[in-house]
This record gives structure tokens, C-alpha cells and sequence, in this order.
């Protein structure tokens, strides 16, 4: 059965680390150790594009990035984008990038670039006045780093990873094709304001159909990862300061980095493509959530759910086969959360994952909001859940509910793994359950009891709030 990639869970200490290591080690003992790493050649693995050396297929209006011709000599100068050129001997070096002649940076296209699986690393840092003082420099508000992360033994594998200030986040987990063969990554970063984050968009050059050199292929569908939400946080970037490139010792390709004025999408389309709602209908039908467009579902939020009579609940289920009937039921790779009011008339909060029958779910849990007020009995209450995958590779639930521990579902600012209800990793009662991945390829729903259940809706995200 293949499985849902929920996003990284494991502490972002194994990365600094593993770059602090990279950064000191020789360029032989790197190259060694990426020829013992044992990786096979994915068939899936991004090569480093090669164009038509016919006309540019973008000109001054559309402001696209055309790239290198079939000998890799530089294209021809351009007002909205220019290209630096990184040799293998520029390994742990700052080179500063250029800019392009009109407007501040919005698209940037790493081309040709290899990281093995020995911990090494390439980077693009923006928002400094001069050369960071280490790979893993502390970022102020107004500074980012995109990271390209060759991963290596025992974790975590290849990634990407975004990092703006102090919130950082892997932005795509597992991507072999970044120590397999040289690569080409692209993405968009937006300036950001009082009343909004810098969104991001990132798209792997020959997965999921994007071509970093046709601008037409670069949608929210074939995005490796978009942020748009950011933990809820806002500000803007230094976008007037310089942006520099670096790559680890171990990195033996040389790189192009090509810095364009104009975004493949727009603040607005990022936006919307990261959440969706799903309105709830008064039966006790199961009721299909919606998809957000990009990428798999990371956050889920319940709005106002009441249960006025006992024994009744409602239910939001991940993983579940088409056309369903009756009340949920366990299944291998399914996620089952449960809420409502108890036959004691006790409110009740429980999660179901797995198909071992009496081994696939948790306690019911009496949760109460700061009040203290029973979830659910009587009073509509607002939930919501983050899901993500540990080191292990296994699935990882987050849960708070609005006015619990300073919680506010719809604000997620609010939201951390210190101040959640629950969280699997640290259930060291039940916590085994949650063996394996929500299973793709399934459906969503949400579902109540009986009529005595009242939701106000669901909306979904491809952002987690915390993980």
C-alpha cells in the first residue's frame, strides 16, 4: 500500500548538526563517504535541464528565465534576471549573487548542483549586508535560507528546507534526486509586509511535471511545497540587502544560480492554494472534505462542534475508502477522530489509527478549555490537529481545541507542540498506535452521530500549525 509523505518530525538540531560536521570535514573524507552511501539512481531523479537552442521563449513582458543553451554558455543579458556562476573550488564560500537590473528578486533557479548523502549542503541566504559568519547563522525577521540537504546516515534523508528567522520548516522530505545526480531546484519567494509572510513556492526540476525552465509548468499542482502560512507569523523580507550562495566542501558540481524579478505565481494564488472548506450539511451523512491544492492534508480544523445528548459524537476521518456507510470502523492506514459526549455525559476525545483490533486507539481523553468547560457538552467548540511523521517514519498527531492552554484554532500563531492536548510523541500509555502512515490515494471525511451533533464546518490545510 503506498503511503502518504506527512513532512519531517524529527528535531531540526539533526540538520545543524550534520552541517556544522559537513562544513569542517575534508573534501576527501566527503567524496568518500558518498560513494559508500550505497544510493541507487532513482528513475524519478531530477537531470540538469537542457534547452533548445532556438529563440528565448520569454521575452520582456513575460519576464521568464530562459536559462542555458545546449553548450552552457550564458544566455544572453536580460533586465529581469542574471545568473552566478559557483565552482566546486567556492566550496564553504559566501559568493554573493547578483541582481537583476529591474525589480527585487522573486524567483530564484538552482541548476547543476549535486549534494551527496554525506551531510553536504547547498544554500541560498537572503537579507544580508555582508557574508553570513557560518552555515547555520542565525537568521533575524528579515532574513531567509533555502537549504538544499544531502542527508546521509542513520537520518535524516535528502531535503529541502526553508528557514525565515527563527521559524524553520522542511518544506519536502525524501528528495533522493538532490544526491543522485546533479539537480535543478526552483522556487518563488515573495517580499512579505505587516500583514503578511514572505510565501514561498518550490518546485524539483523533472518531478511532479515541473520544468524549472518553462515557466508553464511551474503550478501549485506541480509544486514540490508551498508556505503560506508560516505558523501564522508575518513581516517582510530584506529584499534591498544582498543574497549570497553557498555549498559544503563535499560538493563537487558547479552550480548556477539564476535570480529572476517575476514570480511564476502571485502572493494571491499561493495563498489560496494552501486551505479549503468544507461546509457542514445538518444529516448524519458522511460528508467528503475538500482537497487543498497543494499537497497532502497537514491541518484539519473542526469548527464548533456540539453534542447535546450522550452517546453521540462526530468523527473526522483520513484515509477512508470511497463511498463509506455506517459509523467508522479501523483500517490499515486510517486515521479516525473522535469527539463528543459520553453515555456518562462525560465529554470524550479519542483517536483511532491502525486495524489491530483492541491495539488501534487510544484513551478517552476528558479535555476542558481554560474556563474550564467540557469540550463539546454542551457549549460548540473549536479543534484542530496537526499531522507529520517522525525520524521513524511514523505518523504524528498534534491536537489542540480554542480557549485550551492559549490555543485559537484559527489563529496559527497560537499553536505549538508545548500547548497542545495531545500530542503521539509523547503518549507513553497509547502513544504505540500509531505504527505507519495515513494511506494515499484515500478519501477524507467528516460524519456525526445523530442529530443531537451540530459542526460548523472543516477546513483543511496543506500547512501544518506547528510540525
Amino acid at each position: 500500500m503506498s503511503k502518504r509523505n506527512l513532512g519531517w518530525g524529527f528535531g531540526t538540531a539533526v540538520v545543524l548538526t550534520a552541517l556544522a560536521t559537513a562544513a569542517c570535514s575534508s573534501d576527501e573524507d566527503a567524496v568518500a563517504d558518498g560513494d559508500d552511501a550505497g544510493l541507487d539512481a532513482s528513475p524519478d531523479a531530477a537531470q540538469p535541464p537542457v534547452e533548445d537552442a532556438g529563440p528565448d521563449p520569454d521575452d520582456d513582458d513575460a519576464g521568464g528565465d530562459a536559462g542555458l543553451d545546449d553548450a552552457g554558455d550564458e544566455e544572453p543579458p536580460h533586465p529581469t534576471r542574471c545568473t552566478t556562476s559557483i565552482a566546486p573550488a567556492q566550496g564553504d564560500a559566501f559568493v554573493e549573487l547578483c541582481k537583476p537590473d529591474q525589480g527585487i528578486v522573486q524567483h530564484v533557479r538552482v541548476s547543476g548542483v549535486q549534494v551527496p548523502a554525506t551531510h553536504e549542503s547547498a544554500q541560498i541566504v537572503f537579507g544580508f549586508d555582508t557574508p553570513p559568519a557560518s552555515a547555520t547563522a542565525t537568521l533575524s525577521g528579515e532574513q531567509l535560507r533555502v537549504l538544499l540537504y544531502g542527508g546521509g546516515a542513520p537520518a535524516p534523508p535528502a531535503l529541502l528546507e526553508a528557514t525565515w528567522g527563527t521559524n524553520r520548516q522542511v518544506v519536502g522530505g525524501n528528495v533522493p534526486s538532490l544526491n543522485t545526480a546533479p539537480s535543478t531546484v526552483c522556487f518563488d519567494v515573495h517580499d512579505g509586509g505587516t500583514d503578511a509572510p514572505p510565501y514561498f513556492a518550490i518546485w524539483v526540476h523533472g518531478q511532479k511535471g515541473a520544468d524549472c525552465l518553462d515557466r508553464a509548468t511551474l503550478t501549485v499542482a506541480s509544486a514540490h511545497a508551498i508556505r503560506a502560512s508560516w505558523r501564522g507569523e508575518v513581516g517582510a523580507l530584506a529584499k534591498g540587502a544582498k543574497a549570497y550562495y553557498r555549498q559544503s566542501v563535499g560538493v563537487k558540481t558547479s552550480a548556477r544560480v539564476t535570480m529572476s524579478s517575476v514570480a511564476a505565481l502571485s502572493p494571491d494564488a499561493l495563498k489560496a492554494a494552501i486551505s479549503c472548506a468544507t461546509p457542514w450539511v445538518a444529516n448524519t451523512d458522511w460528508q467528503k472534505l475538500c482537497t487543498p491544492a497543494a499537497n497532502d492534508v497537514r491541518h484539519v480544523r473542526i469548527e464548533n462542534a456540539s453534542a447535546t445528548a450522550n452517546s453521540r459524537y462526530f468523527y473526522a476521518v483520513l484515509g477512508q475508502d470511497a463511498a463509506p456507510a455506517g459509523n467508522p470502523v479501523i483500517g490499515a492506514g486510517k486515521l479516525i477522530v473522535t469527539g463528543g459526549r459520553a453515555q456518562s455525559a462525560a465529554s470524550w476525545t479519542y483517536f483511532r489509527f491502525g486495524d489491530v483490533a483492541g491495539q488501534s486507539s487510544t484513551g478517552q481523553f476528558t479535555y476542558a478549555t481554560d474556563a474550564p468547560a467540557p469540550l463539546y457538552t454542551p457549549g460548540p467548540t473549536t479543534v484542530c490537529f496537526d499531522l507529520g511523521t517522525t525520524m521513524t517514519g511514523n505518523t504524528r498527531l498534534v491536537f489542540w481545541a480554542t480557549g485550551a492552554n492559549g490555543a485559537d484554532c484559527s489563529d496559527h500563531a497560537t499553536l505549538s507542540t508545548a500547548n497542545a492536548l495531545y500530542d503521539s510523541t509523547t503518549d507513553a500509555t497509547t502513544g504505540n498506535i500509531w505504527q505507519g502512515l495515513i494511506a494515499a490515494g484515500k478519501e477524507n471525511f467528516i460524519k456525526t452521530s445523530g442529530a443531537e451533533v451540530t459542526l460548523g464546518g472543516a477546513v483543511v490545510s496543506s500547512e501544518p500549525a506547528a510540525l
